[in-house]
């Protein structure tokens, strides 16, 4: 079922370790699928996620009033929607669904959650992901209506991400600071146990709307920040889906029969904050001097193995509507690195310093990065902190250069509004361009394609000049699972679960 203008939709993460987990134990211990990612998430609650990390649990445990399939198209999750007109959306929940807690999902309950998110005191990144949202009228125990100040063309797919997560407003009066840690949704999976850094159980929620046909009666989420640990417990048995392979085992795991790997090209982008508002990137020849310095195709080569396709900008050749394939700016020129930082008057090396997560694969981008920007009189020392700690470092901009790496959305405007306008959630370089800003807001309200299309394209040029980011690559989505295991892949690299199964 695809999108529709006027009218739609009618039916109502254990840190790195020294050995294996335990070889065999997940089938042991029933239907219990154990999954190793990157990271431990910082929040259950979608009110304040920033990371994409807490992603491969969030929408395990959290469901979204629409859902998009893996190509993009939108169909009901929770509720439906009739497009009354430009600014008037009309939804209808779904009869008979409750919370994980036995609560009612109705109406009041999705007016509480987006209230709660457009709330300036609570503080919650979604306000920018719903844009112009004004008003939720409740018109009936499972009718609410959306009332916009202007058109905003990324709507429906804003609603199928955190932004339309929908939470039990009762559980959060409950627990208060707790909820962070023992969030209750309404998703396919309710939260069991969370041992920080170890392990987070979640187990089969019957009262799920797709029905109690669950492939696992429980998963089980483990962080392992070491590429290599993540591969050595599948291949031994003891995870049954991994995220993140390294590019370099690709051709390998291909071979092994045990084992399947998955991969499809991300909607997201490989991209590194630059600090505009401190030295020495505070100063615009610098920020260019830097990413004119980095050889992105050496990059790939290296490091990526051919996976993916080096990056100049943040609209991924994923979402092609919106891709500009001959965009190259700031392409690799040392020399031209080299007069920029002369014209900004560096007389030495300019010292810099790159901040990554302590992975083996960050930590050989950010030695290539060291060694071509100190071919074009740079200093750069690597600084590698723990997953967890990394949208700390962005929101507090403690860093010079920093990984800020983006899942991605299916519409331009999830890949450019928060990260590019003026006081954006995470708008982690301090970029401050009123005429990007303008140019973003204008492309959110237009409903015309090849005008958003163009409006995107002006955007992504003035990044090109003011270079508050080094875009470094589109990554292929890497992910690997037993050989029996069957589930589906999605271009924004999060794994929705409920639908996977063995056999």
């Amino acid at each position: 079922m695809t999108l529709s203008r006027r009218a739609l939709l009618a039916t109502p993460a254990l840190l790195a370790a020294p050995a294996l987990l335990g070889a065999g134990s997940a089938f042991a211990q029933g239907r219990t699928l154990t999954v190793g990612v990157v990271s431990d998430p910082v929040t259950l609650d979608p009110a304040f996620s920033a990371s994409f990390f807490e992603n491969q649990v969030l929408y395990n445990l959290h469901e979204t009033l629409l859902v998009a399939s893996p190509t993009g198209e939108i169909s009901p999750g929770l509720a439906s929607f009739v497009l009354r007109d430009a600014l008037t959306y009309d939804f209808t929940l779904k009869p008979n669904l409750t919370f994980h807690d036995g609560t009612p999902v109705d109406a009041a309950a999705a007016k509480a959650n987006l209230d709660r998110y457009m709330d300036p005191a609570v503080g919650s990144i979604r306000r920018s992901d719903l844009g112009p949202l004004t008003s939720v009228e409740v018109t009936g125990p499972l009718t609410f209506t959306l009332k916009l100040s202007a058109p905003f063309a990324p709507l429906p797919l804003v609603l199928t991400n955190r932004a339309g997560m929908i939470v039990s407003p009762a559980a959060l009066r409950a627990l208060g600071a707790d909820f962070a840690t023992k969030a209750v949704g309404c998703g396919a999976y309710r939260v069991v146990s969370w041992t920080k850094n170890s392990e987070l159980v979640l187990e089969k929620f019957a009262g799920y709307w797709r029905g109690a046909d669950h492939g696992f009666d429980r998963i089980v989420v483990r962080p392992i920040p070491d590429e290599t640990v993540r591969l050595a417990n599948l291949r031994s048995g003891t995870m049954q889906l991994v995220d993140a392979i390294p590019p370099q085992s690709v051709a390998a795991l291909g071979r092994e029969a045990n084992v399947r790997v998955s991969q499809m090209p991300s909607m997201g982008f490989n991209g590194w904050s630059l600090n505009c508002t401190r030295a020495p990137f505070n100063d615009v020849r610098v920020r260019r001097a830097f990413l004119a310095a980095v050889d992105r195709d050496a990059i790939h080569r290296i490091v990526f193995f051919g996976t993916g396709q080096p990056g100049y900008g943040p609209l991924s050749p994923a979402v092609a509507w919106a891709f500009n394939p001959s965009y190259k700016a700031n392409a690799f020129d040392p020399a031209a690195a080299k007069k920029l930082l002369a014209e900004a008057g560096a007389t030495a090396p300019v010292p810099v310093t790159i901040t990554v997560t302590n992975s083996p694969q960050m930590a050989r981008i950010a030695q290539v990065v060291q060694a071509q920007a100190g071919e074009a009189g740079f200093k750069v020392e690597v600084k590698l902190i723990d997953p967890s700690s990394l949208i700390t470092v962005l929101r507090q901009r403690d860093f010079d250069v920093c990984m800020s790496p983006w899942s991605g959305r299916y519409d331009p405007d999830g890949n450019m509004f928060n990260y590019f306008t003026k006081g954006g959630p995470n708008n982690f370089p301090g970029y401050d361009s009123d005429e990007t800003t303008a140019l973003l807001q204008r492309a959110r309200s237009e409903t015309d394609q090849k005008t958003r299309v163009a409006l995107y394209h002006q955007a992504q040029d003035n990044l090109g000049r003011d270079a508050p980011m080094l875009f470094l690559h589109f990554d292929a989505i890497l992910q690997a699972s037993a050989a029996g295991l069957r589930w589906t892949q999605y271009p924004d690299a999060v794994f929705r679960l409920y639908d996977a199964r063995m056999g």
